[in-house]
């Protein structure tokens, strides 16, 4: 498992085989304001249809820092950035090149960059009240689900296996673009706690497994996470913003 966060006050150089994923706290209602400034209409919009506050502030922080990380890539002002959304729903930049990928869930929220190619990224907050095996039954691969089955008898590492293994899989949807409507029984991710590996198996893209690498992140206690980015990733960057300072060069 990746860790290893450091605060830093601008992005370090892109390079090609590099990625870098940020971690945001989304429990900060009191950046709110300075962050819904920089949104679109349509994200201030969105924002305004969740009914708990708590919603608005976790939406509005993660979107709002979303456009700061990539201006800070690009020398851009944030608001001045243009979403796209690809046949499958996964946003791009219109006018830029630089690949990215946001995730949250509880109070985090994380954004991966790449220059190479495509990356996904997804973080799961654990939820002990969530069936985990009755929902590995209907959407993990026979392999997954006889991995997540050897530890019924420990109902924490269940837990533990279903959002790892289920960060994995949307991280991977959201890295070629298909998302979730692609089906996840079809491929094969790596179940056993780790670092860096390889795409285990897609049975509707056998090329796959050479063209993806696969990180689990160690995002924060009680969390699961894992990039998915274009092989060979050469180098990878955990960055989160510093208290104070944020675009200091």
């Amino acid at each position: 498992m990746t860790d290893g966060w450091r605060a830093v006050a601008a992005p370090p150089a892109l390079r090609p085989g590099d990625a870098h994923v940020w971690r945001v706290r989304l429990d900060a209602a009191d950046e709110l304001p300075a962050l819904r400034a920089l949104l679109s209409d349509d994200e201030r919009a969105r924002m305004d249809r969740f009914h708990r506050p708590a919603d608005r502030v976790r939406f509005g922080v993660a979107h709002g820092w979303l456009r700061r990380v990539l201006a800070a890539y690009l020398d851009a002002a944030p608001s001045a950035l243009a979403f796209g959304v690809g046949e499958h729903g996964k946003p791009f930049l219109r006018d830029a090149a630089l690949e990215f990928n946001l995730s949250h869930s509880g109070d985090l929220a994380l954004v991966a960059v790449a220059a190479h190619g495509p990356v996904g990224v997804d973080v799961e907050r654990w939820d002990r009240a969530v069936e985990c095996l009755e929902l590995a039954e209907r959407f993990f691969s026979p392999a997954e689900l006889g991995a997540l089955h050897a530890l019924r008898e420990d109902d924490a590492r269940v837990v533990e296996g279903f959002f790892a293994t289920w960060s994995r899989k949307e991280a991977y949807l959201k890295a070629t673009g298909h998302g979730i409507t692609r089906g996840l029984r079809h491929f094969d991710v790596p179940f056993a706690p780790g670092g860096a590996a390889a795409l285990v198996a897609d049975r509707l893209d056998v090329e796959a497994t050479g063209r993806w690498a696969i990180t689990g992140l160690a995002a924060a206690p009680g969390y699961s996470a894992a990039l998915v980015a274009a092989a060979p990733l050469r180098a990878l960057n955990l960055l989160e913003p510093p208290a104070t300072g944020w675009g200091s060069r």
